[in-house]
């Protein structure tokens, strides 16, 4: 998560953001987003797709490092629950199948499916394996 710190700070600098603008713009408190940058907290999903169309970078990058080289459609976005079932759905398993693919509950998947849960970094990382997507596509951003 260390990382992920570093890069919002960079990408922050870069752009010629303040916190407090960035903050803004997540509607959140300057404090909050400093937090981020200063690895006290990380981002929710739909933070973490706000920060990378400010960015005008990709999630892949943000996560990982690695930068992407295909570009994403800012508006054309499908909220994370409704594309993970998508993606589901596409490869023909159930919800059971998945939740045992990243050893957790069924109850706890459905929990993603239902947008009562957001999975921690870890398990998002295992679906991109599982659905061999890109974070991006994996948290509804669209190729262009």
């Amino acid at each position: 998560m260390d990382n992920i710190a570093k890069r919002l700070k960079k990408l922050r600098k870069q752009s010629g953001l303040k916190q407090k603008e960035i903050a803004e713009k997540l509607n959140i408190t300057a404090g909050g987003y400093s937090n981020y940058e200063r690895n006290f907290s990380l981002p929710s999903c739909e933070k973490l797709v706000l920060l990378a169309n400010i960015y005008h970078t990709t999630l892949q990058y943000i996560i990982t490092g690695e930068q992407d080289t295909q570009y994403y459609d800012e508006k054309n976005f499908c909220p994370f629950p409704q594309r993970l079932c998508e993606l589901r759905e596409k490869r023909n398993m159930t919800q059971q199948q998945v939740a045992d693919c990243l050893g957790i509950r069924k109850a706890t998947y459905q929990g993603y499916e239902y947008d009562k849960y957001e999975p921690k970094l870890d398990k998002l990382l295992q679906l991109t394996d599982l659905f061999d997507v890109t974070l991006d596509e994996l948290l509804g951003r669209n190729r262009t």
